[in-house]
């Protein structure tokens, strides 16, 4: 490997990691989509230093070929998502088991200096068809932990009826407070939840450059435009680098609306108003295990399995 050259990641690279993240996930059988936006969202809301905490791999034509980095978990939290991988076509050299024991080893520093008494979990995910990833991370002790699906559905749901006395609105940002609520407390008790304060949460969502608040959705209940209807449900978008598809980032129904078929009819008006703005297709992504019954709510407007994805977890 005396080709590569490992720095920290700086400004003006986001695209590459991006386009680097979509070829490992497409690479393990999964949905690419991922853009730049994104990669400096996480970057900026979760990477504590840069300098310290990334790493990109780089050959000596300059392409990326490796990446990794180490987030802290937000206050109270007990989760590192330990994003990176190598490309394809350079596995088998020993680049990934660097990386991932640079990461583990960074994690531990991070633990030891910001939360010595938290319990943290280090997660790394992968596909279910990557044979080679499910085996590396195997190898630094992680195991299987939960089951993701990755889904798609085309711009033509079926017909969904609005629950009565609920009507679907455009996104407005003056209510993006409530929203923080209402998404707080719908996902609170899910599995791998971390609680993130207003700003935290919002440089990941609403405030994203990748949110596209026009193929976004608020489900609103009780009477009149104002302070008198709440937030009953809600559906946010995000662009993706594939050409004519949406990415459905968050789906989140208030946990005392339910059942009552206001995630269906959100989905489906996210869905028509996608089709009308030329987009074909829609992708988002669920636990398998949801026990709210959120997989067999996106199928019945359409959505189908396109493939499992593993989140594997270890003690840091």
């Amino acid at each position: 490997m005396t080709d590569l050259q490992v720095r920290a990641y700086r400004d003006g690279d986001a695209a590459a990691v991006a386009a680097l993240i979509n070829l490992l996930s497409e690479a393990g059988g999964g949905h690419s989509g991922h853009v730049a936006a994104e990669i400096e969202d996480f970057i900026a809301g979760e990477v504590r230093d840069a300098a310290t905490d990334t790493r990109l791999v780089t050959d000596a034509g300059g392409r990326l070929v490796a990446f990794a980095a180490v987030p802290v978990p937000p206050g109270g939290g007990d989760r590192l998502e330990l994003i990176g991988g190598v490309l394809p076509d350079r596995r088998g050299e020993g680049l990934g088991r660097q990386l991932l024991a640079w990461q583990l080893e960074r994690a531990a520093a991070l633990h030891a200096e910001v939360a010595p008494d938290a319990g943290w979990q280090g997660q790394v995910v992968a596909g279910d068809a990557d044979a080679s990833a499910a085996r590396l991370y195997e190898r630094f002790g992680f195991t299987p932990a939960r089951y993701f699906l990755e889904m798609s559905a085309p711009t033509t749901p079926p017909p969904v009826a609005v629950p009565s006395r609920v009507r679907i609105a455009a996104y407005d940002p003056v209510r993006e407070h409530d929203l923080h609520a209402v998404h707080t407390a719908a996902f609170r008790e899910l599995w791998g939840y971390q609680e993130r304060a207003f700003d935290s949460w919002a440089t990941l969502t609403a405030h994203s450059a990748s949110f596209l608040p026009g193929l976004s959705r608020l489900a609103l209940a009780g009477d009149g435009d104002g302070d008198g209807a709440t937030i009953a449900g809600y559906v946010l978008t995000y662009a993706s680098d594939v050409p004519g598809r949406v990415y459905v980032g968050h789906v989140g129904t208030a946990p005392d609306r339910r059942r009552q078929g206001i995630a269906g009819a959100l989905l489906a008006e996210v869905l028509r108003a996608a089709g009308r703005e030329g987009y074909a297709s829609a992708g988002l992504d669920t636990d398998a295990d949801n026990p709210t019954g959120a997989a067999g709510v996106y199928a019945r407007v359409g959505f189908a399995v396109d493939q499992r994805v593993v989140a594997y977890r270890r003690t840091v």
